[in-house]
């Protein structure tokens, strides 16, 4: 198993050879082998790059971001511009339902509200969003359609994991909460396979909501 030390360098020199970050503005911090990612980033999509690239360090437990977005003032976008590329970029996502969401923008904040079929298109909408210059955040208050309750929805969740990761699949508990809201309980061997585990519950039709309670070994 790393030391903390070893699991801070690591995950810098992760970050130092990904040029879609600036490392030098990210400072990483490792207790017990969670990663914690400081500083001030250029952009939300940055700051979610820097999250995926620290999670695929091998070693790490868990990553906090308490990553600050700080948009260069340079060609600064005002919130209707922000507004006008969010609902272009969602009116042209092949993934998501045309006409379906609703936007609210103020000070760089974006708030997604409406009603989708899937989990994983709540997901997209959110996605799409990051790429967008000037947004800060994105507080995603969209809402999935939850058909009558449905118990093979455990079923269709542990045949993805046999097809998908057959190690996984052994050591985890799925349960039904009621209205579509699914519990993830076990351990995994990495970050990588709890995401792989979550991707095959949201991406299950019926499930509405997802509860992540796994732990990485």
């Amino acid at each position: 198993m790393k030391t903390d030390s070893q699991l801070q360098r690591d995950v810098m020199d992760e970050l130092a050879r990904d040029t879609s970050v600036h490392a030098s503005d990210i400072g990483v911090q490792v207790q017990d082998g969670i990663v914690t990612l400081c500083g001030k980033v250029a952009s939300l999509l940055e700051k979610w790059e820097a999250e995926r690239i620290a999670a695929r360090v091998a070693g790490a437990r868990a990553i906090v971001v308490s990553l600050e977005v700080s948009p260069d003032t340079k060609g600064q976008h005002s919130d209707a511009d922000i507004a006008r590329a969010v609902l272009a970029i969602l009116k042209w996502h092949a993934g998501l339902p045309a006409g379906s969401l609703r936007v609210q923008v103020e000070d760089g904040w974006v708030t997604l509200a409406g009603e989708v079929e899937l989990y994983t298109q709540r997901l997209h909408a959110e996605s799409a969003i990051r790429t967008l210059r000037g947004v800060k955040a994105v507080i995603n208050d969209i809402k999935v359609k939850c058909p009558p309750h449905r118990a093979e929805i455990v079923e269709h969740i542990a045949a993805a994991l046999s097809r998908q990761a057959l190690r996984e699949a052994r050591h985890l508990e799925i349960a039904l909460l009621g209205n579509g809201e699914v519990l993830l309980n076990g351990t995994v061997h990495s970050l990588a396979e709890k995401e792989a585990v979550r991707g095959a519950a949201m991406s299950t039709p019926g499930v509405c909501a997802v509860q992540d309670r796994l732990t990485v070994e």
